[in-house]
């Protein structure tokens, strides 16, 4: 009886670990599996043999990770050879998996879609739901505008119940062109009301304006803006003027509204019209005075105050006294930070360290993060510094490091704790391609292995409020400034910063061209080089500035054609590589005359050889910093920091 007893024991363990061991065995080939069919049934739906492709997808195996996305491009396979039965039962089985996954709300959207078409009463009840269980979701959105047609469908003959079911269309109407006034069906919801024959009041004809601005339809939008008040909407009454390039008629709107209606507007679209009317002025110099002269009391006042201290005000006193006097009218104004930190950067140019740290505390606690703040903690580390607290100083510098490492003055905080390393501390790098955002996803990882497959329009549709995702889905289509601009749009609202192994760094700073730019970088520092490319042209070798400059480097065609001659460069170069040549040793010959420094050959590169020698002259500077500050072309102080924040981003990347 033991011995047997002793059998079963061992029998019941090989059992269990066989089981274990084929349940694993199971699994792993099961997603070898789906990851081989589904790569093979995309290709085929890319090459829109949608019949081959939809049984490919359905081999895909039921314990796959993959299982959900191939049920969902059966259904689009369905759909595109014209069996919408099948399609809303692939649709079907996705909801009664009861998944969190992201598939969910657009697979019933979809399906709602196709009953909706097929006249289906279903329809409704689905659109109802996605409203109630993804309200912030563009398809939400979407399913107000279907509601509203589903509304209006088969009229009563009663005209008090057609009255109340039309009223009802109205909302839902309505309610799409709110959130989504330059949506994909805005138009035709403007056209719904219109069908309606309702009594439209003030709010509902803005709505319709708004939307018809939205969509570049300007003169209807002036249509039914002069269908409402001058007093809720003057700004839309001027935008839609400068857009239909009536400049007086759009400064009369503005510097009415800007003097008569000091509330009932947004504040952005406020900024949006003063910008408007700047450029409409002959210059910024004249349009900023002509603003002004307006004296204005409330709406606006300290916005044309603060570009009168930013851009027409040179002297250093006056620029101190102007931005002084709009920090003290407006201290919790939108534009109180960025006053006090002029007044503090005054103070400590005319090296008043005690008057300046005082600012510096107080922006420290009443700021504590904003843009200026990172140069704010730069500076007192500075000042720090000059009065021997030198523990106190570190600590400063430390703090804007690890608290704004993308910043330029995360750069100049490290050159002043490791000097050794001299002004620049990377010399070369090792580049690493743009991949994947991230390691990990929800959805069982599903976006990471659809990513891995390049299903790029399944990934996008998964993820349209990721704009990391949308930044790599734009790169491996070769979009790669749009793909560099959503990626740091992403990454300005992080804070804490991640660290610089972090994947989307790479979307922010890719490396392109960068093989060549090491051969020809001559005595340059080829990570410079790289930086000027892509703050100058974002990497795009067709770019052509306002004022002509072409290429990747952005160099006039003289200029170029005078580098070419003179420097026999390669016929057999393409375009490119001729471009980059070219710019090495345009920016070479800066270099050279400027004392081979290249914080003045940068200068030089954006503002010309003759006004940095001339800055020379006229400014009183003993260090780095003093001098990029009182740059006085704002456009190359900004690029200035630019480029060399760049360089600092790529040399901690790379």
């Amino acid at each position: 009886m033991r011995r047997r007893s002793k059998f079963d024991l061992y029998f019941v363990i090989f059992l269990l670990v066989f089981t274990v061991a084929y349940f694993i065995y199971n699994i792993r080939t099961s997603e070898a599996r789906g990851v081989e069919h589904y790569s093979q049934a995309l290709k085929l739906y890319k090459g829109n043999e949608f019949e081959k492709a939809y049984h490919e997808f359905g081999k895909v195996p039921s314990s796959s990770g993959l299982k959900q996305s191939a049920l969902f491009r059966q259904a689009r396979c369905a759909t595109n050879i014209d069996r919408k039965d099948i399609a809303i039962k692939k649709y079907k089985k996705i909801l009664r998996s009861h998944s969190k996954s992201a598939i969910v709300p657009i697979s019933e959207y979809n399906m709602a879609y196709l009953m909706y078409e097929a006249g289906d009463k279903e329809a409704k009840k689905h659109y109802k739901k996605i409203i109630k269980k993804y309200p912030q979701s563009d398809y939400a959105i979407a399913s107000q505008y279907y509601l509203g047609n589903i509304t209006i469908q088969n009229l009563p003959e009663n005209e008090k119940k057609q009255k109340k079911i039309k009223e009802n269309a109205l909302v839902y109407f309505k309610t799409y062109l709110e959130k989504a006034p330059d949506g994909r069906f805005a138009l035709n919801s403007i056209e719904e009301i219109k069908n309606l024959d309702t009594t439209l009041n003030n709010f509902d004809n803005l709505l319709i304006a708004k939307g018809y601005y939205a969509n570049g339809e300007y003169e209807k939008a002036r249509t039914y803006l002069n269908k409402t008040t001058l007093a809720e909407s003057w700004t839309d009454f001027a935008k839609t003027e400068y857009k239909l390039g009536n400049k007086e008629k759009g400064n009369g709107y503005t510097e009415k509204g800007l003097k008569d209606f000091p509330s009932g507007v947004e504040q952005n679209d406020v900024f949006e019209v003063i910008d408007l009317y700047v450029s409409a002025a002959a210059t910024r110099k004249d349009g900023i005075n002509k603003l002004n002269a307006l004296n204005l009391k409330s709406t606006g006042a300290d916005y044309a105050a603060y570009l009168n201290c930013n851009e027409v005000v040179l002297d250093g006193k006056a620029k101190e006294a102007c931005y002084r006097k709009l920090y003290e009218k407006y201290p919790n104004g939108q534009f109180s930070a960025d006053s006090l930190y002029n007044v503090f950067l005054s103070k400590y140019l005319q090296k008043k360290y005690y008057d300046a740290q005082r600012l510096g505390f107080l922006h420290i606690k009443k700021f504590p993060n904003v843009k200026s703040s990172p140069a704010v903690i730069y500076y007192m580390a500075k000042i720090a510094n000059k009065l021997k607290h030198y523990e106190s100083s570190d600590n400063y510098f430390k703090k804007v490091i690890a608290e704004y490492p993308d910043s330029y003055y995360a750069f100049r905080a490290h050159f002043n704790l490791y000097k050794d390393d001299g002004f620049l501390p990377f010399l070369e790098i090792n580049p690493k391609p743009v991949i994947f955002p991230y390691r990990r996803s929800l959805d069982n990882n599903l976006v990471v292995k659809l990513a891995y497959l390049k299903d790029y329009d399944l990934v996008e549709e998964l993820c349209k409020n990721d704009k990391f995702i949308q930044s790599w889905v734009a790169y491996e289509k070769g979009n790669y400034t749009i793909s560099a601009v959503l990626a740091r749009k992403a990454m300005e609202d992080i804070y804490p910063k991640p660290d610089f192994e972090d994947l989307r760094w790479r979307l922010i700073y890719p490396l392109h061209y960068y093989d060549i730019v090491d051969k020809l970088k001559g005595n340059n520092n080829p990570i410079i080089l790289e930086s000027i490319i892509k703050e100058e042209s974002h990497f795009n070798p067709y770019a052509k500035s306002s004022v002509g400059a072409d290429g990747l480097m952005q160099l006039m065609p003289s200029t170029f054609s005078e580098v070419v001659q003179k420097n026999s460069i390669p016929q057999s170069f393409n375009n490119e590589t001729k471009n980059i040549a070219a710019g090495s040793i345009y920016y070479s010959g800066l270099k050279r005359a400027l004392g081979n420094k290249d914080l003045y050959a940068i200068s030089a590169y954006n503002g010309g050889i003759g006004s940095v020698r001339g800055w020379f002259d006229k400014i009183i500077y003993s260090d780095t910093d003093e001098f990029v500050e009182q740059i006085p072309y704002p456009e190359t102080k900004n690029y200035v920091k630019k480029v060399l924040r760049t360089y600092w981003m790529y040399g901690n990347i790379y």
